[in-house]
């Protein structure tokens, strides 16, 4: 071999051997550093107290939660309230998930764990962000399958995904965070139900009997006859757990879209009114309360129940679409 191939062949091993060595220091630290058991996010257990925002993103929807003064509530909702219980539980797993088992590195095989993100057209993956008081990000990744046990992640920025040890919810479901009861009034407490229709001949009213266990309905003729002396009953347990499908800032219904006004006085004389209008194709409900209504046994679950319209669900429709005939015997 003459000397000047030996100099180029040292000189090409050369150049390897450090491409190799700047290979080797430019790995990732999980690659030679990181244990089974390992805590995953240690700044959202460093800061669990300290964080401010969440936002969860798969690709269809993207919630975002905040909080204001220990307060949880939803950005992509028009800041309707968030239960505090399902924040801390979603932020305490975050911060006790460790590595358990190190799993694929090749992007092509991320769909077998929902870990494709942005690329997920089924919504199955979702980008998970938290941030800090200061608006500064402490974690990204990507969150997807459950397995018993674990779930599978993949940090944003890098390529390596792992199966954990400890579980997450994380749902991009908004109802799963939202507060969906509205009120809760015990039965015992009303006095008089004032259900208003738009045909007057549907509209009847309830009142207590004397004993205040049962609902009567007033004003019948002698030929009008109740199907049953508790049918009017049913009406006292509305309010009782009421809880919505959706919810948004108040509607303002045309006078030709409300179907029902619903009074209710309660036995301390406070009122609140239900107003059951079209929206499209759908039914939403709005309530007027007034300042008064606050006493032993009546929960409001948001502090500005007038500010906000409501889908119900299928089954309070059916209760608020009662008309008188439906509580008589057919002549």
């Amino acid at each position: 071999m003459s000397n000047k191939n030996f100099t180029y062949l040292l000189l090409i091993t050369i150049l390897l051997f450090v491409l190799a060595s700047i290979s080797f220091l430019i790995q990732p630290k999980y690659e030679t550093s990181i244990e089974k058991g390992e805590i995953i996010f240690s700044k959202a257990k460093e800061q669990i107290n300290n964080i401010n925002e969440i936002i969860i993103d798969d690709g269809k929807n993207k919630i975002s939660i905040s909080q204001n003064q220990n307060n949880w509530s939803m950005n992509s909702k028009s800041g309707y309230k968030v239960k505090n219980e399902v924040v801390r539980k979603n932020l305490i797993q975050i911060s006790e998930l460790r590595f358990s088992e190190k799993k694929t590195k090749e992007e092509f095989l991320y769909s077998r764990l929902d870990l494709d993100y942005p690329n997920d057209e089924d919504g199955k993956s979702k980008l998970i962000s938290i941030n800090n008081n200061n608006n500064e990000n402490i974690l990204e990744f990507v969150l997807g399958k459950r397995k018993k046990g674990g779930v599978y992640i993949k940090k944003l920025n890098e390529k390596q995904t792992w199966l954990t040890s400890g579980t997450l919810d994380m749902s991009s479901i908004e109802n799963d965070w939202l507060e969906t009861k509205i009120l809760e009034i015990e039965y015992n407490l009303i006095n008089k139900i004032s259900v208003n229709h738009v045909k007057k001949e549907d509209s009847f009213s309830l009142t207590k009997d004397d004993k205040g266990e049962n609902l009567l309905i007033d004003n019948l003729n002698k030929d009008q006859l109740p199907k049953s002396d508790l049918i009017a009953n049913f009406f006292g347990y509305f309010l009782t757990n009421l809880v919505f499908n959706d919810v948004e800032k108040r509607k303002i219904p045309n006078d030709i879209d409300i179907i029902t006004k619903i009074n209710f006085t309660f036995i301390d004389d406070s009122k609140l009114t239900a107003i059951i209008f079209n929206s499209g194709k759908e039914k939403w409900i709005n309530f007027i309360r007034d300042d008064t209504a606050l006493a032993e046994g009546k929960t409001f679950y948001v502090d500005n129940l007038n500010d906000w319209s409501y889908k119900l669900s299928s089954t309070k429709y059916n209760v608020t679409e009662t008309k008188l005939k439906d509580l008589l015997v057919e002549e």
